[in-house]
């Protein structure tokens, strides 16, 4: 019970029509919570492979394009679809499909005994030196091969 005095203060902060911030749809104040974190189509949501914040009424449309997108599995050197990647994981056994068990079990054994394999070189860096180096003696030579003579001031046209 509400006394009439404050009837229409309470409408207003309590029942009155608002407004979503995001989609500018009218609601009830009890459902916007609700529709601002669930339904709202202009709320942020993440793409499921690639977590880029999207508005949701374009979700649908983006995660068509980057669920196709593939990477190479390191267990079996193929390529799988991001939107496959769960269920190969789980199915993957680090060979393909076509080889037959005895193969496959042997072939872990023998991977088990192999001493693991050094660690990959930083060629970047030294890549990067190397440039540095090189450009350094180009401009080097160019500064002495092609460097002015001053002309001599005494000469008379």
């Amino acid at each position: 019970m509400v006394p009439i005095k404050h009837a229409d203060e309470h409408y207003t902060s309590t029942h009155a029509p608002v407004t979503c911030s995001l989609c500018s749809e009218e609601m009830t104040p009890e459902i916007l919570g609700v529709h601002k974190g669930e339904k709202c189509p202009k709320r942020i949501v993440t793409c499921d492979y690639c977590e880029f914040p999207l508005p949701a009424i374009d979700l649908f449309e983006h995660q068509e394009v980057c669920g196709n997108r593939t990477e190479l599995c390191h267990l079996c050197n193929r390529y799988i679809r991001l939107r496959e990647r769960a269920a190969h994981e789980v199915a993957c056994n680090g060979a393909p499909p076509e080889i037959p068990r005895a193969i496959r079990e042997a072939e872990r054994e023998r991977a088990a005994r192999r001493p693991p394999p050094p660690p990959p070189q930083d060629f970047s860096t030294r890549r990067l030196l190397f440039t540095i180096a090189i450009t350094g003696i180009a401009i080097l030579l160019g500064s002495l091969l092609f460097q002015r003579k001053p002309e001599d001031m005494t000469q008379v046209n």
